[in-house]
């Protein structure tokens, strides 16, 4: 279960940037609460370091590995985080926790958004795991 009020938020951040978040529990929605959560603090760049951080310590942290085939995806991550920072800009006036849930709320269900934004296969692009790849169609902001 997503954290829904401040301090759930605080605890639910402090366990993933510690490596103690449950791997169970971070899913595509705990992605974009944490993101949303980062985006929301921190500038879109600044956002878009403490995910790169962050995701690939915990991925490590709970066993995983980061290679051209699995764990951290650069261009998934600018591309949430960019996403993000626009539904920020338009959202505004909101506390974190209600724009965290908006976010959620928004794109959770939607685990193919940034297939509307790329012409090739992007999960599985290796290419696009090393490094940023902007849209091919569309722009994201």
């Amino acid at each position: 279960m997503l954290p829904h009020t401040e301090t759930e938020m605080d605890e639910f951040l402090l366990a993933f940037e510690g490596g103690t978040l449950p791997k169970a529990q971070w899913t595509h929605a705990a992605h974009l609460l944490t993101g949303a959560s980062y985006v929301y603090a921190l500038s879109e760049a600044a956002a878009v370091d403490k995910m790169r951080i962050c995701v690939r310590r915990y991925n490590e942290a709970v066993g995983g590995k980061n290679t051209d085939t699995s764990g951290y995806h650069e261009t998934i991550t600018v591309a949430w985080i960019k996403v993000l920072a626009k539904l920020l800009r338009e959202s505004r006036p909101m506390d974190r926790a209600a724009f965290a849930a908006l976010a959620v709320e928004r794109f959770a269900n939607d685990r193919t958004y940034l297939q509307r934004f790329y012409d090739f296969d992007l999960v599985n692009s290796t290419e696009a795991r090393r490094r940023w790849i902007p849209p091919t169609i569309g722009a994201l902001d």
